[in-house]
C-alpha cells in the first residue's frame, strides 16, 4: 500500500526519493547477491483466532483508526458506526456524511488495528473477509513495525491485501527503501484472482528468509530476502494488523457517493506459529 503509518507524517514520493540514502548498484558493480536458502521446511501452528463474537470490539486486541493527512487515512474517523461487531462478524463501512457540522469531510470510513495490543514476527496470519466492491472503494489488509526503525518506507510495510473499485484480483506488496526504487528487483508486488462478491481467506506466511502470500490456501505472490543488506529486508521485527475501508485517493481515484454506503465484512483472523526443526521462530507481542 503506498502510504504511511499513522504515525509517520505524509511525504511526497519525491521528498521519500530525496530522503532515502539508498541507491540501486551499477550491474557492473558487485556480484548479485542471491536469495536466502531456508534450512528446514516451517511447520504452522494455529495460536490464537479472532472471531469477532460479543457485540463490541475486542479493546485488548483492537483499537480504532484515526484520520491522517495520508492518502489513505485521510477520510478516516472514529464515530461509533462505522466499524461494528455484529452476528460474529466485524464490519468496517464507507459512507456518505450527511453531518458536515461536526465533520467537514465528505465521505466518512472506518477502521482497527492491533497497534499498542499485539503484534508479531514471523508468523502466519489468515483473514476470511468478504469486500463489496464502489467505485472508490480500497479496502485493505496490511502490517506496519510496532517500533519502526526509522522513517517509511526504510522501516517496512507488507500489504496482505489492497483491493480498488471492482477489480477481480487484489494487490499484494511490500514497501521498503529498496523497493522504493527497485521495485522489479525482485518484483515487490503481485496479484491475486478472486470472486469480487464471495468471501475469500487471504493470508501471508511471512519466516526470516520470504514472505508468501495466499488466497483461499493458493500461493499467489512471493517476495524474498536477497543478501544481508537490511534495506532490502526490513521486515525482522514485531508488526501489528490493520484491517481498514478506505475511500478514495491518488491510487483508487474518485469516489461515486451516490452509490455509498460500502463495506468489508470480516469472518475471523487466525495467528500461526511457526517451528523449524523444532525451533519456534515466531515471536508474538503483547504489552
Amino acid at each position: 500500500m503506498a502510504h504511511y503509518s499513522i504515525y509517520i507524517p505524509a511525504l511526497s514520493f519525491l521528498s521519500v526519493f530525496a530522503a532515502l540514502s539508498v541507491c540501486a548498484a551499477p550491474k557492473s558493480a558487485a556480484k548479485r547477491p542471491v536469495a536466502q536458502p531456508a534450512s528446514a521446511p516451517v511447520v504452522w501452528k494455529l495460536k490464537y483466532t479472532e472471531d469477532f463474537k460479543g457485540a463490541k470490539l475486542n479493546g485488548k486486541l483492537w483499537t480504532r483508526i484515526d484520520r491522517g493527512e495520508s492518502d489513505w487515512n485521510r477520510n478516516m474517523s472514529l464515530r461509533d458506526d462505522l466499524v461494528e461487531v455484529k452476528d460474529g462478524q466485524l464490519h468496517a463501512y464507507g459512507v456518505k456524511n450527511t453531518d458536515a457540522a461536526s465533520d467537514s469531510r465528505s465521505v466518512l470510513t472506518g477502521g482497527v488495528m492491533t497497534k499498542g495490543r499485539f503484534a508479531v514476527k514471523y508468523g502466519k496470519i489468515e483473514v476470511r473477509c468478504r469486500l463489496e466492491g464502489q467505485k472508490g472503494a480500497w479496502p485493505a489488509i496490511w502490517m506496519m513495525p510496532e517500533n519502526p526503525d526509522g522513517p517509511w518506507p526504510r522501516c517496512g510495510e507488507i500489504d496482505i491485501i489492497e483491493r480498488l473499485n471492482f477489480d477481480p484480483f487484489v494487490y499484494h506488496t511490500v514497501h521498503s527503501a529498496w523497493t522504493a526504487i527497485n521495485k522489479p528487483d525482485p518484483p515487490s508486488a503481485g496479484k491475486g484472482t478472486i470472486k469480487g462478491k464471495d468471501w475469500n481467506v487471504y493470508g501471508i506466511e511471512w519466516t526470516p528468509e520470504k514472505i508468501v502470500w495466499t488466497v483461499n490456501g493458493r500461493k499467489t505472490h512471493s517476495y524474498a530476502k536477497v543478501g544481508d543488506d537490511p534495506e532490502r529486508y526490513p521486515w525482522t521485527s514485531p508488526f501489528y494488523l490493520m484491517i481498514d475501508m478506505q475511500l478514495g485517493g491518488s491510487w483508487v481515484g474518485s469516489v461515486d457517493e451516490s452509490t455509498l454506503p460500502v463495506a468489508m465484512h470480516v469472518d475471523w483472523v487466525k495467528f500461526y506459529s511457526g517451528a523449524r526443526a523444532g525451533k519456534t521462530i515466531t515471536e508474538f507481542v503483547r504489552p
